[in-house]
């Protein structure tokens, strides 16, 4: 099956996010955020526990935003949640439990889908590049 991408883009956000794709998918009709193999979770989590229209993410930014460098956050979604601890984020697939601190779970390879991590102001540059990307 072949694609009509329109807008592709690639975009180097910081460090931590060496480069993504963006783009939209013309037969789908759906934005697709493609992030390295370290952080599938992250990606996963973005496209699935959110409308693909830019406000619907602006909640988590802006609770984000207000972070100060000791401050701890916690987003439950459907099948993934987002911890931040000392401007350290997280992304674990409910399947892992929530009970873990902040300890980095041993996964199989096949099951990097399931946790990620990065740092609080790469994702926030992430969520804002993704957010101009997707219609209001």
């Amino acid at each position: 099956m072949e694609y009509d991408f329109l807008a592709l883009d690639e975009v180097e956000v910081e460090q931590q996010f060496a480069q993504f794709d963006r783009r939209y998918n013309s037969q789908s009709r759906r934005y697709v955020l493609r992030l390295g193999n370290e952080h599938l979770a992250l990606q996963q989590f973005l496209l699935d526990e959110f409308a693909q229209r830019a406000a619907a993410y602006q909640p988590l930014v802006a609770a984000l935003a207000q972070l100060g460098p000791y401050d701890d956050y916690h987003w439950q979604g459907r099948e993934y949640s987002l911890l931040v601890e000392r401007k350290e984020v997280q992304v674990r697939h409910h399947s892992l439990g929530l009970d873990i601190g902040l300890e980095e779970p041993e996964l199989a390879e096949d099951q990097s889908q399931l946790f990620c991590e990065c740092g609080l102001e790469d994702l926030l540059h992430l969520l804002q590049e993704w957010q101009q990307f997707l219609p209001a």
